[in-house]
């Protein structure tokens, strides 16, 4: 993730998406393993044809779709090893696509990244389980009193914000919300090594492993 990034609050729409960047994963390593050629435009065009998320307007199928296409190119920049991240989300298990999916968020959006390696895993490596809603609140103010974009979030979407990356956490099953605790998860080795691979080494306690 390119430090000088812009701050995308366009996660308040697309969110945690597992389920529909399971089913473009999916389109992507049928394509691959029949030797077709399956291209951005080709997916958006089938979501919105057969409406394979089963959302009301044809509109958001296909910006969902891209966001899905996105977040999985973002996972390397070394095909080989995209593909096999592709290929977690697409057939592994639920705590694989899980763990690989929030990876590809960070990878994608610079306010996850930001947060996993700035907030959960300082606070992880520190020996502190505790993660409370002022302390994600206070990470969002930051990055809103520094920079110009994110000075333009109002508050109810720097709110919304803050819902969606304790989403994430649940969902990944690295955050107990109701005790404000953080969990540890078992990291897939497979995703610990493209992690090194890709030089993402400061996400790795966030996952719960050693940098």
């Amino acid at each position: 993730m390119p430090t000088d990034a812009p701050y995308r609050g366009s996660i308040t729409r697309e969110q945690w998406l597992l389920r529909e960047t399971r089913t473009v994963a999916r389109l992507r390593t049928d394509a691959a393993g029949s030797g077709e050629s399956l291209e951005l435009a080709d997916v958006v065009d089938l979501a919105a044809e057969e409406n394979i998320f089963q959302y009301p307007t044809e509109r958001e199928v296909k910006s969902i779709a891209r966001a899905c296409w996105r977040r999985l190119d973002a996972l390397s920049d070394d095909p080989a090893l995209r593909n096999r991240l592709i290929g977690l989300v697409a057939t592994g298990t639920p705590d694989q696509a899980r763990q690989v999916n929030l990876y590809a968020l960070a990878r994608d959006n610079r306010i996850v990244w930001e947060f996993l390696a700035a907030v959960v895993a300082r606070k992880l490596q520190g020996l502190d389980e505790s993660l409370s809603k002022r302390e994600i609140i206070a990470f969002l103010e930051g990055l809103r009193a520094q920079d110009e974009r994110a000075a333009r979030w109002s508050d109810a979407t720097l709110n919304k914000i803050r819902q969606v990356l304790t989403a994430c956490l649940v969902e990944c099953g690295m955050y107990d919300r109701r005790a404000e605790t953080l969990l540890r998860p078992l990291l897939d080795l497979t995703l610990e090594q493209a992690m090194r691979a890709n030089g993402d080494q400061a996400l790795l306690p966030a996952f719960g492993a050693a940098e």
